[in-house]
Formats: C-alpha cells, structure tokens, sequence
C-alpha cells in the first residue's frame, strides 16, 4: 500500500518545497528535490526533515525511513547563502542550528533509517550519514567534510564519531586535510555498509529499506536502544561543537571565504 506524495507531505507539514515524501509498504521514503543547487540544505529543508523524522517516529505505519536526493547529487552540505545570511542572536548561547535539531531528532528514533547516497556527500551530507543506520553509495559517490575549507570546524559529533568509527587517519583526511574520500574509501573505512552501481542504487536502497521495514518493529527498536552508546557524550560533543561553529560562522574570516565562494558559483 503506497500514500500519495501529496497527502504524506500534507500530513507531515511540509513547506520548503524542496523535500518530498511517499510512504510505501511501510518505508518513508523523503527525497531532498532541490537538484538545482544539488540538494544543499537550507534552514527550511532542516525543518521540514525534522518533522518527517517526528512524523514517523509516531506514526505506527512507517516501518523505516528511506532518505535520497534528486539530480545528480545526494546533498552538497548547508546551503552558504543560508550560512551568510545568518543573524548571530540565532545561534547565542549555544543554542542549537536547525541541522542539529534534525541530528537529535534522528539520535533518537527507535525505527530504522536507510541513505542512498550518489554524487556528492558534503559537509552535513556526508557527517548526517553517521547518524542513520545503513548507508548505500553508488560507486559515483564522493564523502567530503569541507569544513576546514570554509574555516569552519566539524558538526553533529563528528569530532568524536569520525575517529571512533573510521580511525583517527581517516577522520584526520576528512577533517584536517579537507580530502575527498570515493565510494571504494568510504566501504573500505566503513563509512558507507554498501556499494552499488549509479542505475540501480535507487532499487537497491528501496529493497534494503523494505527489508528492514519487514522486520519485527519492537524487536528492532529494542537493537536500536541496545547499539546506542555514550549518547550523553555525542549530545555534549555537539553543545561543544555548536559553540566553536558559530563562532566561526560569523568570523570575518570565514564569512570572507562565505562571499568568496558564492560570487565563484555565480560565474
């Protein structure tokens, strides 16, 4: 049984216009559609996500979630005009961004969570990926952090998770040297759960979805309680985290790199 986009996105309150969402044999499947700017995130979009992810965390007929993107990426990070045009009070005192409202809200959901990631993963689009359960990357598929390129420094725990999960070497690529890691690295590192080719990757991450989904619903939120670990360490992390970004986000510095970066995109 399939719920039309139309109704599901009525039914979760979605406004940027720039997500979309079908639920199908229980996966919601949500689409970034914003293939023009390959699928950078603004404050909307964060939004919209975060009552998708509140929508199926209370809703017993979503199963497990299916994240994807249009066009020829998966997500290129935060969108920078959204970065540049950001009023400093929103960020004061350590309050959280909308981007980390949606990390919490997937920390804590009990029902799995599958990304199909092609093209490019950046910023967010590549650290989100370790808050989800399985991720499946067509061999197109490029991981870069990008944050020390824009004078920034890491988010949503990636300080802490990126060393734990793939070796402080690795993390130290993404983090430090700003290098971009393929699809090969990421599975090699465990960054990524598989690998499939670019035509069948939608295919694919639709079946593992519906593989999960088909699964007993207790017993997997009970695994998905029992594989969380240290979230009081995570959540501090991005407190900390959160802090030092904004700091950093309204530098003269980096909001020079900010400008620097959109006037070449517009040439």
């Amino acid at each position: 049984m399939a719920t039309p986009p139309q109704e599901m996105e009525q039914q979760i309150g979605l406004e940027s216009r720039h997500v979309t969402a079908q639920l199908q044999d229980g996966v919601l499947h949500l689409t970034l559609d914003r293939a023009d700017k390959l699928n950078a995130l603004t404050k909307a979009m964060y939004e919209d996500l975060t009552r998708a992810v509140e929508h199926a965390a209370g809703n017993t007929a979503v199963r497990a979630l299916l994240f994807s993107g249009k066009g020829r990426a998966w997500c290129a990070g935060n969108d920078i005009g959204d970065f540049l045009n950001a009023d400093p009070s929103s960020r004061e005192g350590g309050k959280l961004s909308p981007a980390m409202i949606l990390v919490h809200a997937l920390m804590a959901l009990d029902k799995p969570t599958v990304v199909a990631v092609h093209g490019n993963a950046t910023g967010i689009g590549t650290t989100l990926l370790m808050h989800c359960d399985l991720v499946i990357a067509a061999d197109n598929a490029r991981f870069k952090t990008a944050f020390i390129d824009l004078g920034l420094v890491p988010e949503a725990s990636s300080s802490l998770l990126l060393p734990m999960l793939i070796g402080r070497q690795n993390a130290a690529r993404l983090l430090m040297a700003g290098d971009t890691l393929s699809t090969e690295d990421a599975e090699r590192c465990g960054l990524i759960a598989y690998r499939t080719q670019p035509d069948a990757l939608e295919a694919d991450a639709m079946a593992l979805a519906q593989k999960l989904a088909s699964k007993s619903p207790t017993a997997m939120a009970m695994t998905k309680q029992l594989m969380r670990h240290g979230h009081d360490a995570l959540k501090a992390q991005i407190e900390k985290e959160s802090v030092m970004f904004a700091d950093r986000m309204f530098s003269e510095e980096t909001r020079a790199i900010f400008a620097g970066f959109l006037k070449g995109s517009e040439q």
